[in-house]
């Protein structure tokens, strides 16, 4: 029933130089396989130059542009400096006795133009700056202002503005009540006379009652003759008193 197992107890021998030998081999193989590719170069292809092709004119060939050629004999000739000698001073054979000198130059007058005139000063330098001086411009003449096309206010009477002047007055009619009753005096209005001269409106300031009416309705048939201020006719504004007396 039971197995019989049998053991090798014998030692297995090593060598030592095949060892050695089997790996110096694969040493140098790989070291071959390695060094191989760097042994072997290969030549570098010069990439071929890129031509600029031009449209053809009249439906021609496409021809490259001639490459621009320089002559090998061609020297930039180089111009020497000219080098500026000045005339020796020479010494007089003699010296006068007295310096003559001219008689001395009135300054120079330089013409402006546009807004500005030119001078010249008694101390100044000859052909020197001119002094500038402006000249005086007059302002610009101003229009008359346009007339107005707004009503204006009217005018009161008074002062340089004269009372107009009547061109037709009607006389009132005396009220019977009145004439009965012996009542006499003014009546105040006043009154806006229109360019026209014609009475536009008409408002009582002071009166007796019986005889305001008669003074209204007379006043409103007035004609003017037009008030004139500064060659414009203008509106008016005047009192106008209207005296009742018996016996008229």
């Amino acid at each position: 029933m039971f197995e019989q197992v049998f053991v090798d107890t014998r030692a297995r021998t090593r060598r030592p130089a095949a060892v050695a030998l089997s790996c110096a081999g694969q040493v140098v193989l790989i070291g071959t396989m390695v060094l191989l590719p760097l042994l072997r170069t290969e030549a570098i292809v010069p990439n071929p130059l890129l031509q600029i092709l031009m449209p053809p004119r009249h439906g021609g060939e496409t021809q490259a542009p001639a490459p621009e050629t320089r002559s090998p004999n061609r020297r930039t000739s180089a111009t020497a400096p000219r080098v500026f000698e000045p005339h020796p001073f020479t010494q007089p054979s003699r010296i006068p006795d007295r310096v003559v000198t001219g008689p001395d130059e009135p300054p120079a007058i330089f013409s402006g133009s546009g807004g500005v005139s030119s001078t010249g000063v008694s101390n100044g330098v000859p052909f020197g700056i001119p002094v500038e001086v402006p000249r005086v411009v007059p302002p610009p003449k101003l229009s008359p202002p346009a007339a107005s096309s707004k009503p204006q206010a009217p005018v009161r009477v008074g002062g340089r503005v004269q009372a107009a002047k009547i061109r037709r007055q009607v006389l009132p009619v005396y009220p019977r009540l009145a004439r009965e009753a012996r009542i006499t005096g003014p009546v105040h209005l006043e009154a806006i006379i229109a360019r026209d001269g014609v009475v536009r409106s008409l408002r009582v300031i002071g009166g007796h009652p019986l005889l305001v009416r008669a003074a209204v309705e007379a006043v409103e048939q007035w004609t003017y003759y037009p008030t004139l201020l500064n060659t414009e006719p203008v509106e008016v504004l005047t009192e106008i008193e209207v005296n009742f007396k018996l016996g008229e």
